[in-house]
Parts: C-alpha cells; sequence; structure tokens
C-alpha cells in the first residue's frame, strides 16, 4: 500500500501516547427545566471546552472503543483559515512554525497559514494524524467516521486515512455539492467531500449492518391516508382517488411529493403499481389465472428469476392479473420501501446554515457552518437510537443540534460529545445547544440536557511524567489505574464485602489500588487478610511490598509500585 511522508511523520506517528492524561473538570449542567444548574445532570451529553487532542486522551478511559458515529470538520487548510495547534511535535522545522503562531497568538496577533507557506500541508498533517489515531482508538469496531474536507487536503487525508483506518474500511468519498461560487477567480469549485470509513468493515459484515436513511415526506403520506380512512372507512377506491389528487396539488417542493406513484390504496397499506421486468429476469411463460390464456414473458424477463418464486408473490397479493392477458402488474407497498442506502452524492446549500445559527444566537457568527439537514442525514443513516455520536472540531454545535433534533423525532436516547477548543465552545457552541433544548425564536425546544467541561489537571507530573498527580481527585486516579489494566470503562464495584482498595474483577484477575494521599501504603499480610474477593490472580497496587516473592508466585499476586513522588512524605 502506498504511504505518505511529510516532514514530522517520524514524530507523530506515535504522538497520540506522549500526550498526558488530563481528567475533565465539571463546570455545570444544563437541562431545559432549571437551565443552568451547579450538579452534573449525568444524561451522557458532554460540550468540553480544550485542546481537542489532549480531550480525546481523557476520553479514552470511558469511551475506547465505544463510539458508533463520528463526524468531525477540521480546518481545510485553504491558506486563508487561523488555526493553531500546539502539539510539541519535536521537529526542527515543525517547532519553529509552531513557536512563531504561539508568539503571535500570545501578542494578539493572526497566526494564519498562509497560502505561500511551502510546508503548510506538512503542518495540516502534523495536527490531523495523532487525532485521527486517538479517533479510531475511541471508535466502536462497527463504528463509522465522516470527514469533511475540500480539495486542498483531501487527497492527503485519504491516503493518511488509508494508513490508520485500512484501505480495505474505506466506504466512499461523498460528494457535498453546495451552489457556485460566482467570485471564484479560476473555476467555480461548487463542491466539497466527506470521507466516508468504518474501523471494521467484516464486523459490519458479520452483523448484516445496512446504512439507509428513511425517505423525507413519507410521515406526511402516511398522515394524510390514516385522515381518509377515518373518513371513508373501507372505501378503498375513494380513498386512492383523493390521495391522487391530494399528490397532485402539493406544491413541488414538499418531499412528499417525491413519492407521487404510491398513490393507491388497499386492506394492506399505500402502495404503486411497478413493472415487473428487468434485465436478466426469468424466461418463462405463464397462464393469466383470470382468462386462462398464456402471457409470454417480458423481452428482459420476469423480476423473479424462478417460476416458483413468481407464483409466490401472487399467492401474497403482490401481482394483479387483468381480463385484457397483459403483463400483470407488481404492487409495491410504501411501508416496504421506507429507507433508501446512503448516496455519494447531494445537495445543500451552505448559505442556509448561517442563516439558522445567526436566528438561533440572534446575531452572525460563522459564515459556512456545518449543515444541520446533512449531519442528520448522516448520523440517522449509521447508528441507532441509542448510540453515542462524537464532534472533536464542534464549532457551532450543530452536531449536538442533529442528535437532539432525530431523538426528539423517533423518541430515541442518542447521546453527544463535543469537543471545542476555541474560546466561543461555551458562548457560541454551548449556547446554540442551550437555546435548541429550551426555545428559540418561534421553534419548540428539543429537550434534552449536557454537562460543560474544562480540561483540567494532567494525572501525571514530573520532568518526565512519572509521578502521579496527587492533586487529582482519588476516583480519577481509580478509573485511570482500572481503564490501563483493563482497557474497560470503570464501574464503581460493591466494596461492602470487600476493601475499599478494590478496583473490580475482570476476567478470573482482581485489582487492588491501596492508595493513600497523606501516607505512603504497604503490602504485607495483614493489608493481605483484608481482601475478600476470590479470583485466580490478584494485580495489587501500593507504595511498598514485604510480601516474599515466592509466596506471592503461589498465591498468584503481581505488586505493582504506585508511582508517586516518596520525598514530600
Amino acid at each position: 500500500m502506498p504511504t505518505l511522508n511529510w516532514i514530522g511523520k517520524e514524530k507523530v506517528i506515535n504522538h497520540h501516547r506522549d500526550v498526558p492524561f488530563k481528567i475533565l473538570e465539571h463546570k455545570y449542567g444544563f437541562n431545559e427545566t432549571d437551565g443552568e444548574v451547579t450538579n452534573a445532570v449525568n444524561s451522557g451529553n458532554k460540550i468540553i471546552h480544550g485542546d481537542n487532542l489532549e480531550a480525546l486522551k481523557s476520553l479514552l478511559p470511558e469511551y475506547e472503543g465505544k463510539i458508533k458515529c463520528i463526524y468531525i470538520d477540521p480546518p481545510y487548510n485553504t491558506g486563508n483559515e487561523n488555526w493553531v495547534y500546539n502539539d510539541n511535535v519535536n521537529h526542527p522545522k515543525i517547532k519553529k512554525w509552531l513557536e512563531a503562531t504561539l508568539k503571535a497568538k500570545e501578542s494578539g496577533k493572526e497566526a494564519a497559514i498562509g497560502i505561500d507557506d511551502l510546508a503548510r500541508h506538512d503542518k495540516w498533517l502534523c495536527m490531523m494524524y495523532p487525532r485521527l489515531k486517538l479517533l479510531q482508538k475511541l471508535l466502536a469496531d462497527d463504528g463509522v467516521i465522516f470527514i469533511s474536507i475540500d480539495d486542498n487536503e483531501q487527497v492527503y487525508l485519504k491516503m493518511i486515512c488509508d494508513e490508520i483506518f485500512g484501505p480495505s474500511n474505506f466506504i466512499a468519498n461523498i460528494i457535498w455539492r453546495g451552489g457556485k461560487r460566482n467570485a471564484a477567480k479560476y473555476i467555480s469549485n461548487s463542491h466539497e467531500y466527506v470521507l466516508f470509513y468504518t474501523k471494521n468493515l467484516r464486523k459490519i459484515d458479520e452483523k448484516g449492518i445496512h446504512w439507509k436513511t428513511r425517505k423525507s415526506g413519507i410521515d406526511d403520506i402516511y398522515k394524510k391516508v390514516k385522515e381518509l380512512r377515518n373518513k371513508h372507512k373501507q372505501n378503498f377506491e375513494e380513498i386512492s382517488k383523493l390521495l391522487k389528487e391530494w399528490f397532485r396539488n402539493l406544491p413541488e417542493s414538499n418531499p412528499a411529493k417525491d413519492h407521487k406513484h404510491y398513490n393507491s390504496v388497499d386492506e394492506k397499506g399505500i402502495y404503486c403499481s411497478d413493472n415487473v421486468s428487468r434485465v436478466g429476469g426469468g424466461m418463462y411463460s405463464i397462464k393469466n389465472p383470470i382468462t386462462g390464456n398464456i402471457i409470454k414473458p417480458p423481452t428482459r424477463g420476469w423480476v423473479w428469476g424462478k417460476e416458483e418464486d413468481f407464483w409466490k408473490a401472487y399467492e401474497n397479493g403482490l401481482l394483479i392479473f387483468s381480463e385484457s392477458d397483459n403483463l400483470p402488474v407488481l404492487k409495491r407497498y410504501l411501508h416496504d420501501n421506507e429507507y433508501q442506502l446512503l448516496d455519494t452524492v447531494f445537495y445543500k446549500d451552505r448559505r442556509a446554515s448561517a442563516k439558522l445559527l445567526s436566528d438561533i444566537l440572534g446575531r452572525e457568527v460563522f459564515q459556512f457552518p456545518k449543515d444541520l439537514e446533512v449531519i442528520s442525514y448522516l448520523i440517522n443513516a449509521v447508528s441507532d437510537s441509542n448510540t453515542i455520536i462524537l464532534d472533536s472540531f464542534a464549532g457551532s454545535g450543530t452536531t449536538a443540534h442533529a442528535v437532539l433534533n432525530l431523538n426528539k423525532q423517533d423518541g430515541g436516547n442518542r447521546k453527544f460529545i463535543l469537543v471545542e477548543m476555541e474560546d466561543y465552545a461555551n458562548t457560541i457552541t454551548a449556547e446554540r445547544v442551550k437555546r435548541v433544548i429550551k426555545v428559540y425564536g418561534d421553534k419548540e425546544g428539543t429537550g434534552g440536557s449536557f454537562d460543560y467541561y474544562e480540561l483540567g489537571k494532567p494525572l501525571f507530573v514530573g520532568e518526565n511524567n512519572e509521578y502521579l498527580n496527587e492533586e487529582v481527585d482519588t476516583q480519577k486516579i481509580r478509573e485511570y489505574i482500572w481503564y490501563s489494566e483493563t482497557r474497560k470503562a470503570f464501574e464503581q464495584p460493591d466494596t461492602k464485602s470487600d476493601t475499599p482498595y478494590f478496583l473490580g474483577k475482570k476476567e478470573g484477575t482482581a485489582y487492588y489500588f491501596i492508595y493513600e494521599k497523606e501516607s505512603l501504603t504497604t503490602l504485607d499480610y495483614d493489608t493481605l487478610s483484608t481482601i475478600k474477593t476470590k479470583a485466580g490472580q490478584y494485580v495489587i497496587y501500593a507504595d511498598n511490598c514485604l510480601l516474599p516473592k515466592d509466596f506471592m508466585m503461589k498465591k498468584n499476586i503481581v505488586f505493582k509500585k504506585i508511582p508517586r513522588d516518596v520525598t514530600r512524605f
């Protein structure tokens, strides 16, 4: 497989491993009833303010392998953007660039990556690579990721995604046509891309997952037919006549108009009459059950390859014969055709997104925010009503808006996690979500809640991050120790029948973290006597160990020294 090289690549391939674990500091909760509250609402919805590389690392203990859908809209690197990411990449040229941009930012000057900057692609790739590595870790085996991009970095992004996710997990390069740009210098480049990858396509196939979206306008048709049936009961001829008239009078802009061929109704539902032939179909003659005459197959053959399947469809009431010996008509019911596969091309003018955002916030904010309908369309196609959606370049909060809308529509329980590094994380990103939850303008609120966090203290300190940061809450340390041992999210165990140092048991191994902030701890016979859980193996953290090695081997005890600065005691 071809790979891409750039300045600084050797320094960023494993950079995600060096990113420090930081805790998330809760700032406030928000719900539709009380607005901002001090305590956490614990709904599972999170908005995080901070560098997204560090934020993604902080999410690993709870969410590794659990995110079903990721959508990100990173900087396109057009040469007209003002993006700054300090990832401490230790390469002379990258370091020089980082120092220059940081100094510019500190002094309040613009630090844009200019179009004439010959290393701007290298810098962009150094920024993206470790973030994509962490996103891949967070993604569930049957999860998917969508990445918006344009021609500036699309080719490079495709190559590093192939490297990180694997070329066999590439699904499609979706084209998003957003309208003409008449002010362009050479050509109206009216489209962007959305790269579409999965974590493990084999898992997708094993589970029989099909990414489909519900066709728009369907509910309006069901609503109209219900209204007609309430009035005309079982008079299906009259109902069908009135339904056809309703379709004729619909404006072309109504999405229900796209399904105007579903204009007949019987006791089984709404249906259309379809052609019964296709290329490569079955080439056999059949007898008309009404007249007894033989009907030859259409020139392209029947829809069904086998004759028994033909008659099975007839027995199920899906074929309509006539006395004129014409070809039978196939009934296709709307309830069997409500969904469609994702398409690789769609049109949505992004200018409408800017108006929506200004309507919500009461002021103009971004020129081209993410499109609510497009994000809703993608999320709805690939996730069920009880999954987690992550956006680590959150911007104006469109992804959260889409999740809340979908939950309101189908009563789902999807969760969103947003990460935004800029200072507007609270004043724009979170503010939009607050207004969407409650009400804005004449729009009814979606309901819902979220917790707002800032990136807090690192879990490890010291010149080489060799010591546990004892300013961090003990519970956060316990959660990290459990994750580092098991790669699973921590769940508080029942310690009533065991020592409070008990972390939990997994696959026959019991884990203990014997830790006190203000004193050193020792694993000895007395401490061991307090352990009650029966296990095949024990992993025990403490400051010191006085148990003999042969005794530990016999009892399958693994001692691990807590990495703390003992000089303070």
